[in-house]
């Protein structure tokens, strides 16, 4: 949805301003916040380098310090401010980012450097969280415990449909993993609240997991069509990079 800016009630996304139903300023166009998305993500996930930034050891940024790296490596934002990124932060509904009292930013999860995030809540976690994963891995994980693999952290769902939707991007019927989180904080490895739905952990052990009892998901149109365009994108990268290196 577009992002749009309502002079008397703040930055929000779609058509009109939910408060007062105004059409309100155009920030940004569906096809800019998605390009910008991909170029934060890189930014301050995967390789911060490339931009010639640095993250503080927490992960943190100056917005202001951006904005010139993603201009002159995107001549087509040549028109962006701090302001733009930082309602588009605002405003991200799956919570990607966080934008502190400082006028930092920095990804909340997805991290494939090395990030500390423990500076993030460890205050009304829930007694269960869930994983997903493959057929394949699951035996492996019920006796070896759940490690980070391709993310310098593990992250786990609120519920076992959101476990469950996470994992049907990569395979058709992921299995899903229940983690006892009191036993675990008592054993001293922190869980760590990223969003209202994903947290953060280092390391699960094998003794603290269990298979979750299996429950019937529905998946929504809105998610089967974000799924497939997923699916669809990484398919599109492997062939690329398959013909890239032929």
């Amino acid at each position: 949805m577009e992002l749009k800016e309502c002079y008397t009630h703040g930055v929000f996304r779609g058509p009109r301003c939910p408060e007062c139903g105004n059409v309100s300023k155009l920030l940004m166009e569906d096809r800019e916040i998605d390009s910008l998305g991909k170029v934060l993500a890189g930014m301050l996930r995967h390789f911060p380098e490339r931009y010639g930034v640095r993250l503080d050891e927490h992960g943190w940024i100056g917005i202001q310090e951006i904005v010139n790296p993603i201009r002159i490596q995107r001549r087509h934002f040549e028109w962006l401010t701090p302001h733009h990124i930082e309602a588009m932060a605002k405003t991200d509904q799956k919570q990607r980012y966080q934008v502190n009292e400082h006028r930092e930013i920095r990804a909340r999860y997805g991290h494939t450097i090395p990030v500390n995030m423990d500076d993030l809540p460890t205050e009304g976690i829930p007694d269960k969280l869930y994983y997903q994963t493959t057929p394949e891995e699951k035996e492996f994980i019920m006796e070896a415990g759940i490690s980070p693999s391709d993310k310098t952290w593990i992250h786990l769902s609120k519920t076992y449909r959101q476990a469950y939707i996470s994992g049907l991007f990569h395979v058709d019927e992921p299995e899903v993993i229940e983690i006892n989180v009191p036993a675990l904080v008592e054993s001293g490895m922190p869980v760590y609240m990223a969003t209202d739905e994903i947290f953060l952990v280092s390391l699960v052990p094998e003794e603290f997991i269990r298979l979750a009892e299996r429950e019937d998901v529905t998946v929504t149109p809105e998610e089967q069509e974000e799924i497939e365009r997923v699916k669809e994108n990484r398919e599109r990268r492997k062939n690329f990079s398959s013909y890239d290196n032929s």
